[in-house]
């Protein structure tokens, strides 16, 4: 027992910025329906994942990547089961991308994170394509207008850097 209540104490801080996150992304839905917004536009889902990544560890960081849409597909319906492990996938690819780059390259934070975006949309496009192609899902390759993914991709990035840029190393996850 006292072994457990060490190990939630040691994680405290990311155990309680997980909940938050989740609870919130899983509300998601339901606001969108009850206020007839499409807030999944707003890309809830990587918002969340770069809060994580940037106040989390980076372990914590790959489960959400992996989690969160399968998870939300599991609780909400939302998105497509299919579709959830497209995202899962782009997700992952954000995280290893930013976290090398960061790491291995000193590349800074902004252009590590907005690198890490597009690749991730990149490949989720390209396996999005293919499932379409081979009829293994409906619907339209681009639902989220481009526009409005790189204005969001861009501002995350930014918001990210900046962020990042004013923690001590010592905070840095």
């Amino acid at each position: 027992m006292s072994a457990a209540l060490g190990v939630l104490g040691r994680h405290r801080n990311v155990i309680l910025i997980d909940i938050v996150l989740l609870s919130a992304l899983y509300l998601v839905p339901s606001f969108s329906h009850a206020f007839s917004i499409p807030l999944y536009k707003l890309e809830p889902m990587r918002i969340a994942l770069i809060i994580a990544l940037l106040f989390t560890n980076r372990k914590n960081a790959y489960l959400l990547a992996l989690t969160i849409p399968l998870v939300s597909t599991w609780i909400t319906g939302h998105p497509p089961p299919l579709k959830a492990v497209l995202m899962a996938v782009e997700f992952s690819i954000l995280v290893v991308a930013y976290g090398y780059l960061v790491n291995k390259d000193r590349i800074p934070a902004f252009v590590a994170l907005a690198a890490g975006i597009l690749l991730g949309k990149v490949v989720y496009y390209t396996m999005k394509y293919a499932v379409l192609s081979i009829g293994w899902m409906g619907g339209s390759l681009v639902s989220t207008p481009v526009h409005i993914q790189f204005l969001l991709a861009v501002g995350t990035a930014a918001v990210f850097g900046v962020i990042e840029h004013y923690q001590r190393p010592d905070q840095l996850p």
